[in-house]
């Protein structure tokens, strides 16, 4: 067990900080070091924090970006009118 999961699974839906950086990455141009910057973690953290939401959701970051964008949950202040 890992955080209250079994070893291997994760659940689908994405963390607020996974959400966050996501958001950071979309404001910054798709620039990890920006988006990391811009959430006050490193660059490996944005990394993991993309990398696992992608294999929650077995989609690709610009798909992610998409239906997020879609789906209401992925909020880019920097993109709103």
């Amino acid at each position: 067990m890992r955080d209250g999961y079994p070893r291997g699974s994760l659940p689908r839906a994405p963390t607020a900080r996974q959400v966050d950086v996501l958001a950071a990455f979309v404001a910054a141009g798709g620039s990890v070091v920006q988006a990391a910057e811009r959430v006050g973690v490193r660059p490996s953290t944005a990394k993991r924090h993309l990398a696992d939401l992608r294999a929650r959701s077995g989609l690709s970051t610009e798909q992610l970006i998409y239906r997020g964008r879609e789906e209401g949950w992925l909020v880019v202040p920097d993109l709103e009118p």
